[in-house]
């Protein structure tokens, strides 16, 4: 959390920090100033001091009103100087950053993300600043969310479950044609139509894909992160993994949802793999929670999975079927955060958010995948996407 971040700051040993982007492109902005624009504008920070925000002419006067950063900097003499001079301040970043850094910097070191442009890191030095590039740093801070943020993130899973629970009731409406493809309005109901329709349902929920959904249809979602191609037909009687990781258009946060979902009648090998990643999901969350060890949550999902007849890639390095993938990963304004599943030594901690998706795999058949979102808490983890079935057989 930003209550944190000085804790954070002095772990990394750096004095300040620097970050510059826009909200739409470098989403530690939104966090480090809650301002969302398609203008860029730079955060600075003095270790124990409050952040400042770096802008000039309209931008400065709408970050005013709307970052809840409280103190800012004003740029608009600077740009005024070089546009006289017929220079870019994308080309001068060093007479930016002079600027900013002889007017606030008030120690030795600055910390920089891995994601700062390189000529901005360049100019930096070039000015004669020691500094210290810390990738990690918001990372950790940004992997626990205060209650604010949990409740956007529960918004945004409303909007992804709504709109899911929209396309179940497209699929379940269809009818069954030739070799059982699924039938809407006269027409095959593809995996364009299906994605075209999920993207109407998130922009009237005021959501948007973050990045292209999966819709894959049986055997072919034997790899676990087939996309689906727009022709691909939806079939009745077969497996359908549908996994949504949209993002609140203002607020910016996402969610990750994903349900498989049969029309017609389930055969028995899916039936067995829909009861063991039910048995693994429920197996997972009663591990989790805030001190608990991130493997103990793990194997609890692969050891469930194990005794109900499945491989997995955590406890057999060489399998090809069963789970092939992690159980999860962290979410908030992006759809992959800390904590990692794969930081087998690490701990949860209270105010994580994470997205645990087990699934099985087989050959031939396809896939079953079932993936909530969770806020850990002392007492265990709080489910956010609550409004559709974990098993959807229509």
């Amino acid at each position: 959390m930003l209550e944190d971040f000085d804790q954070f700051m002095e772990d990394a040993g750096i004095d300040a920090f620097v970050c510059e982007g826009n909200a739409f492109e470098v989403s530690d902005i939104v966090w480090l100033t809650g301002f969302r624009s398609t203008d860029s504008v730079t955060y600075f920070k003095n270790i124990h001091d409050k952040g400042i925000v770096a802008t000039g002419f309209k931008t400065y006067d709408r970050v005013q009103k709307e970052s809840f950063i409280k103190e800012f900097h004003d740029l608009t003499p600077i740009y005024k100087d070089l546009i006289r001079e017929k220079k870019r301040a994308y080309e001068n970043p060093d007479v930016i950053y002079e600027d900013i850094l002889k007017t606030h910097f008030t120690g030795s070191i600055i910390g920089v993300p891995d994601h700062l442009p390189a000529r901005v890191l360049v100019a930096i030095q070039q000015l004669g600043y020691d500094v210290k590039v810390v990738p990690k740093l918001l990372k950790k801070a940004r992997a626990t969310k205060s209650p604010s943020e949990i409740d956007i993130i529960k918004k945004a899973g409303k909007s992804t479950t709504s709109a899911i629970g929209r396309i179940v009731e497209m699929i379940k409406d269809s009818t069954i044609g030739t070799n059982n493809s699924l039938v809407v309005d006269g027409e095959p109901l593809t995996v364009g139509r299906v994605k075209l329709a999920l993207e109407h349902y998130l922009l009237d929920q005021g959501a948007e894909s973050a990045e292209d959904a999966i819709v894959a249809v049986g055997a072919k979602a034997f790899d676990w992160h087939y996309l689906g191609k727009p022709e691909d037909v939806l079939k009745a009687h077969v497996p359908i993994i549908i996994d949504v990781f949209p993002r609140l258009k203002y607020e910016r946060y996402v969610a990750d949802v994903t349900r498989t979902i049969v029309k017609g009648s389930v055969s028995e090998p899916v039936q067995k793999m829909f009861d063991a990643v039910y048995d693994a999901l429920v197996s997972s969350i009663d591990s989790l929670s805030d001190g608990a060890k991130i493997d103990d949550v793990n194997m609890a999902c692969f050891e469930t999975l194990k005794r109900h007849g499945y491989d997995s890639s955590r406890l057999n390095i060489d399998a090809v079927d069963g789970m092939t993938h992690g159980l999860g990963h962290g979410i908030g304004l992006d759809v992959h955060e800390e904590p990692s599943m794969y930081r087998y030594e690490d701990y949860f901690t209270k105010g994580n958010v994470m997205a645990i998706e087990p699934g099985v795999y087989l050959k031939g058949v396809g896939g079953v995948r079932i993936e909530n979102d969770y806020a850990v808490s002392s007492s265990g983890a709080e489910r956010l996407t609550v409004d559709l079935e974990d098993i959807i057989h229509v």
